[in-house]
């Protein structure tokens, strides 16, 4: 029974000790030798393809932190219909409520792994170290930046323009974690692309092909594409 705890405990040490997006996640303050009490603060929870992770409006017991995948947060509007607020990637902190309840459901893309935090553990944890509780702000805080950036998008960019900003800022996003940033990968439908820019799912294509026959991307497959002028997609969402 002995050696099956120190199997665990080993186990844990090198699940935080060899995450891969922890040097751009909110836990890289952390010294090494903080991560074995850390490491008991969390559990590692994977999610197939379409899958909910929770609800809005759900109770919010836990927090989740992405180590592998992409995740769409959204919000249920009174007339049934949905509102995506943004596309979260590898590294992103989400899951914050009010009241005990969550403020928007997230599903998953593609599949998705996570580290999930229990509120009441990490709630403890922070008390305890106010580094750490410093940077869960500053992660937290990137959801409200998704809504505005969104607000941002609508109420200033024709079509073309908002569809070069996505572009855009997905390559962006990928160059931020140290991931190849031409080409790249677009995991998330086109009826989601088309719900978050506020767009009809035939402009999304259209436009897609406008950027196509002007030679600023080229198409690679349905999930793929290649920047072929990044200043001229740039120029497109200012």
């Amino acid at each position: 029974m002995r050696i099956v705890e120190k199997t665990d405990m080993f186990s844990e040490i090198t699940r935080c000790s060899d995450c891969r997006i922890r040097s751009y996640s909110f836990c890289r303050c952390l010294l090494e030798g903080q991560l074995k009490e850390f490491s008991k603060v969390s559990c590692e929870k994977n999610f197939k393809d379409k899958q909910n992770i929770f609800l809005q409006q759900d109770e919010a017991t836990s927090l989740y932190n992405i180590t592998e995948g992409n995740v769409k947060i959204y919000q249920l509007l009174d007339d049934g219909r949905i509102q995506i607020i943004g596309f979260l990637y590898p590294g992103d902190f989400f899951g914050s409520y009010k009241n005990g309840k969550y403020n928007y459901s997230a599903d998953s893309i593609g599949d998705v792994r996570t580290c999930v935090f229990e509120q009441k553990k990490l709630d403890d944890y922070l008390e305890r170290n106010v580094t750490l509780a410093k940077e869960l702000l500053n992660q937290t805080s990137h959801e409200l930046t998704l809504a505005q950036d969104r607000m941002s998008v609508l109420g200033k960019l024709d079509a073309i323009e908002r569809l070069s900003k996505f572009i855009l800022n997905i390559s962006l996003q990928r160059k931020r974690i140290g991931w190849q940033n031409n080409p790249i990968s677009i995991p998330m439908s086109r009826q989601d692309i088309a719900d978050y820019l506020g767009l009809t799912i035939e402009t999304v294509s259209r436009e897609i092909s406008k950027l196509k026959s002007t030679n600023i991307i080229k198409v690679i497959s349905s999930k793929q594409i290649f920047i072929n002028d990044m200043a001229k997609l740039t120029n497109l969402s200012s």
